[in-house]
């Protein structure tokens, strides 16, 4: 797969741009997790190239994880087990 990075500070967003061997009519913008270059990201990327697709990734920042902790610290869950 080949790929083209844009970063925020030089093209003013940040994903990656994957090319389609094969020739392809059409693309789609993929917002897949929180880094467009990840596992997930890429494997998204391969399933729609075998649909001859054209896919650029695109996040919110470089690897942006501030959603996952709140306040530095885990919260507990407030969910109870019934058995």
């Amino acid at each position: 797969m080949m790929k083209r990075h844009f970063d925020v500070e030089s093209d003013g967003f940040y994903g990656a741009y994957w090319k389609c061997k094969t020739g392809s009519d059409c693309a789609m913008i993929a917002m897949i997790g929180d880094d467009p270059e990840d596992y997930l990201a890429r494997t998204s990327v391969k399933w729609l190239h075998k649909l001859g697709v054209k896919v650029m990734t695109m996040s919110p920042g470089k690897k942006d994880y501030g959603h996952l902790v709140q306040g530095g610290t885990k919260r507990k869950s407030n969910w109870k087990i019934i058995r």
